[in-house]
């Protein structure tokens, strides 16, 4: 766990699960953020001060943004980067224009050095088939999953996420997926990017390898037959 020992924005504690080596930097975490604070109004960029990691800087890489309002939750990406061995930073968030509460930032991403050359173990793509599905017509059109004994990539499609009732929770197993792993992860989707604040979210909840969605209700619900995830989980 990488507990941070200061920032620029005004947050209490951050601490963020971590994998780290000499050829990247994988962390997993959420917080909110506290945008009422002078620290935050000021700051041009967001800044997380953090004990010495195992790379000196970093290339662009993506950290979540949720936003909420009464009856929706939308998610967008922000760029961040590993400035230097203490620094980690995050693009300022725009405010949602719907958004009625604090935006959360959510952590999924790998930070890979830059500026250096170094060989890398070519990993072997992970087969994902579904299987003990309360949806009968849930399917994967698209996945793209590498395992290793610290974490895990996901990149995944499905279609026919939509119970026949609206906020009914629904569930299935991934197989394929490691089971030492759990996390919460959000899918997300939407038919159009006109007038909205990022796209529509969906969490999931993964324990091993079971998924659930506690259930989606008014716009969630009509629009999620279609949804993907994509995010690095460390175990």
């Amino acid at each position: 766990m990488l507990t941070a020992t200061g920032n620029n924005f005004g947050d209490s504690i951050i601490q963020l699960k971590d994998y780290q080596s000499d050829k990247m930097v994988i962390l997993n975490g959420r917080f909110q953020l506290p945008t009422e604070t002078e620290e935050y109004q000021a700051a041009e960029q967001l800044e997380i001060y953090v004990p010495d990691l195992s790379i000196p800087k970093s290339t662009m890489t993506a950290v979540f943004q949720h936003g909420f309002s009464s009856d929706k939750s939308y998610i967008t990406a922000l760029k961040s980067w590993i400035k230097n061995k203490n620094t980690i930073v995050i693009e300022k968030p725009f405010i949602l224009r719907r958004a009625e509460n604090e935006p959360e930032l959510d952590f999924f991403c790998a930070y890979v050095p830059k500026g250096v050359r170094f060989d890398i173990d070519a990993l072997q793509p992970t087969t994902l088939t579904i299987e003990n599905s309360t949806l009968p017509n849930l399917a994967i059109t698209y996945q793209q999953c590498f395992v290793t004994e610290h974490w895990v990539f996901l990149a995944m499609q499905i279609t026919g996420a939509k119970p026949d009732n609206e906020g009914d929770a629904f569930s299935f197993r991934l197989n394929g997926f490691p089971s030492g792993f759990s996390a919460n992860i959000p899918f997300f989707f939407n038919s159009s990017t006109y007038g909205i604040d990022g796209s529509f979210e969906a969490p999931f909840t993964i324990t091993g390898n079971q998924f659930q969605c506690f259930g989606l209700t008014g716009v969630h619900y009509r629009e999620s037959y279609r949804m993907e995830t994509r995010v690095f989980i460390v175990k």
